[in-house]
């Protein structure tokens, strides 16, 4: 008679599975980034100087362009959130702008 709490019926021994190869891979929803208060308050800023250029270009196409100002230095993971963050942003923008028009009857 086998004991073991890993034998079977037949009284040979059944390996456990090692419980990481259990666990499921998270899905999207699953996975939570976030970002600093130091990082969120440097993309707003960032983004008033780009919508600054921006409507620079459209409207005063004539002046010269301030330099761009130096890229910071991100972690990789950090670089992985910027990444998310504006994917998510453009993707609101591009929702929103569907629905404006979709209000608006065009």
């Amino acid at each position: 008679m086998n004991n073991s709490n890993y034998a079977n019926a037949n009284g040979e021994i059944a390996y456990k599975i090692p419980q990481h190869l259990l666990q499921h891979t998270p899905r999207p929803r699953e996975v939570v980034f976030v970002l600093t208060g130091n990082q969120l308050e440097l993309m707003y800023n960032t983004w008033v100087v780009v919508r600054r250029r921006v409507c620079q270009r459209i409207y005063q196409p004539e002046l010269p362009f301030p330099p761009y100002p130096p890229h910071p230095v991100w972690s990789d993971e950090a670089q992985s959130m910027m990444i998310l963050w504006v994917a998510r942003e453009r993707h609101m923008f591009e929702l929103e702008m569907a629905e404006l028009e979709h209000i608006l009857g065009l």
